[in-house]
């Protein structure tokens, strides 16, 4: 039997996928930054994906009820495709890659199992957006820690009653298949093992409230990010294009040249540096003769951050200095 699995482990959170159901042997591993799926799919633009889906609807039920090859062909290649566009779909390929190995073997081509699936992609186009503004309103009454606060747990207890939420916009929690087992070695971990994507969204989001984790727009990018670290970073370190710097880098350089610009011994070294190094261009010093003047006003610098000499002896001593 198929399955798709999903458990957190120190920071990180792990899909497993197969076709075949055989446990230790995966199709298919990724693993991502803790909160990442849930993260992404919150940016996935449904637009996109709902001609995608609609292609795969459509051809599934030609094939299910025509046997139609070319429909089976068509329907394998745009669910690839939707697959590797967000790891939630993954588990649509792997259940109907499962279906299409099994109705062979038991002769069952059309069962209930296939219309399911069949009722399941119809109804995605609508619930997809649906899950986005539930998560949205979610973060913002119970896990947005600007807006929510830092308290998960009280948050939640606030806004539903029993399992039901308060708020008819808020996300809906329900039973989910979980399990426990061992994970890695040495280690055990709740193991959901989902049925549908929104099995995959509720795990994620009921695990945030249990460990208090809360989230926060960054600074720099304006995504989500999962506050794992200290509840103050305003910077995430979501995954970035290879090449690109992450959030919490630039945030870092922004702090500390923000530091720099208030602090007079910086400012007063780094104009006279700038109007030296013109110099070069000018033809007035050489490479050598500004870099050797350079290195003795880093030591008259660390002076006066020391406070062995005045900012008005540093100063000074920056107009007087020879090349």
């Amino acid at each position: 039997m198929w399955y798709a699995k999903m458990y957190f482990s120190e920071g990180r959170e792990i899909f497993q996928y197969d076709s075949l159901g055989t446990q230790g042997v995966p199709d298919v591993q990724k693993e991502f930054p803790f909160l990442e799926s849930l993260l992404s799919f919150q940016e996935l633009d449904c637009v996109e994906v709902t001609p995608i889906l609609q292609s795969i609807t459509d051809n599934w039920s030609r094939f299910i009820a025509e046997d139609d090859r070319d429909a089976l062909e068509n329907f394998k290649r745009k669910l690839g495709r939707l697959a590797s566009i967000h790891i939630y779909f993954r588990l649509l390929y792997v259940h109907c890659r499962y279906r299409q190995s099994a109705m062979y073997i038991q002769n069952d081509r059309g069962s209930a199992e296939d219309a399911q699936i069949l009722d399941e992609l119809r109804q995605l186009p609508e619930q997809l957006p649906l899950y986005q503004q539930q998560i949205q309103r979610f973060f913002e009454l119970v896990l947005d820690v600007d807006s929510a606060g830092r308290e998960p747990q009280a948050q939640a207890a606030k806004n539903y009653f029993h399992d039901s939420p308060k708020d008819p916009g808020l996300f809906s929690f329900r039973p989910i298949p979980l399990s426990f087992e061992p994970v890695e070695p040495g280690r055990c971990s709740p193991v959901l093992y989902s049925s549908s994507i929104r099995d995959m969204i509720d795990y994620s989001l009921r695990s945030c409230v249990e460990r208090n984790i809360t989230v926060r727009r960054c600074k720099n990018c304006g995504r989500w990010f999962p506050q794992t670290g200290r509840v103050s970073a305003e910077y995430c370190e979501r995954p970035v294009p290879r090449g690109e710097q992450v959030c919490r880098e630039i945030g870092a350089f922004k702090q500390w040249t923000k530091k720099r610009s208030d602090d007079p011994i910086f400012k007063a070294y780094r104009r006279e540096y700038k109007r030296r190094f013109a110099w070069i261009k000018a033809g007035r010093i050489t490479d050598e003769q500004f870099y050797a003047w350079s290195e003795k006003a880093r030591e008259e610098k660390k002076k006066c951050d020391r406070e062995i000499i005045s900012l008005e002896d540093f100063q000074q001593w920056l107009r007087d200095s020879k090349i």
